[in-house]
């Protein structure tokens, strides 16, 4: 591997666009992307979100933060926000991959009541005794992500990850691999990120992060700019878009309303951020997604 500044930070392995859903959450089959890429995946790593892993069948060797280790399923593999990590896959893989962003993961935080929780972390752990009920938990999360926006879709959604990050803690005595590698500049990014989270609804600016997280705005910018390309201000309007586009798409609330909750004073101003970011209106979007459920 080369340093740090030199691995490629994506969303989702083998897409270049930096985006989250506003699922906040991806559900695919495990053989999905690693067939596409020859069951040779390279070293990466993702910005706000975490993967879980679910290898039912086959092989493969996992490198996580530069520890390489002989995986057989099954098994499951929790990989944290910018963990460093590949893998070569057998060919006969089976399994899942979820991939559940920061906000999301804060909620399982919350459920679970723990401040660094398992599904925030870096292992792999063995599944046995349990795999009936996990297998249930992640084809419930399939079945639900599989559907078209309805009501509920998202609250459902929201509960089986909440239920999955029970599971992980419950069962996670049987890990042989926990990780904590990260290097300062992506420990300073995760946190600016969980302050983004809580407070995005504020419009704190750049400087006023800074200041909490104990650096300089530049020194900020420029290690976000050098890890996922995107500058401190991007991240926090990027936060802001994303929680519209949830309001636009799950809820009937008001344009107005919408941009009152989230921090806007001038309903207006808040359409033009809209626009600027997203290339379209409130309005254009949310009819768009109406019309393509």
């Amino acid at each position: 591997m080369g340093q740090s500044s030199e691995i490629l930070t994506v969303q989702f392995y083998g897409d270049q666009e930096q985006y989250v859903t506003p699922d906040l959450l991806h559900c695919e089959p495990l053989i999905t992307r690693s067939r596409a890429h020859q069951f040779t995946i390279r070293p990466h790593r993702h910005h706000g979100l975490s993967q879980i892993f679910y290898l039912q069948r086959g092989s493969g060797e996992a490198n996580l933060d530069g520890d390489t280790t002989t995986i057989k399923g099954p098994c499951i593999i929790v990989i944290s926000e910018m963990c460093v990590h590949d893998f070569l896959w057998s060919e006969d893989v089976s399994g899942m991959v979820l991939s559940i962003a920061s906000p999301l993961l804060e909620r399982v935080e919350q459920a679970v009541q723990k401040e660094q929780p398992v599904i925030k972390s870096t292992l792999i752990m063995t599944v046995r005794r349990e795999q009936t009920q996990l297998e249930s938990i992640l084809n419930l999360i399939q079945h639900e992500y599989s559907q078209p926006i309805i009501s509920g879709r998202s609250e459902a959604l929201g509960s089986l990850v909440q239920l999955l990050g029970i599971w992980l803690e419950r069962n996670a005595v049987h890990r042989h691999y926990l990780g904590n590698h990260q290097d300062r500049k992506s420990e300073y990014l995760n946190r600016f990120t969980d302050l983004i989270n809580r407070d995005f609804a504020q419009h704190r600016k750049v400087e006023s992060y800074a200041e909490e997280l104990g650096i300089t705005a530049p020194y900020l910018n420029s290690l976000c700019q050098k890890l996922i390309q995107r500058s401190a201000l991007q991240l926090i309007h990027d936060r802001l878009l994303l929680e519209a586009k949830r309001h636009l798409i799950y809820t009937v609330t008001s344009i107005n309303e919408i941009a009152y909750e989230l921090g806007f004073n001038d309903p207006a101003y808040f359409n033009r951020f809209f626009k600027r970011l997203a290339q379209l209106t409130p309005k254009q979007f949310r009819s768009q997604n109406v019309n393509n459920r």
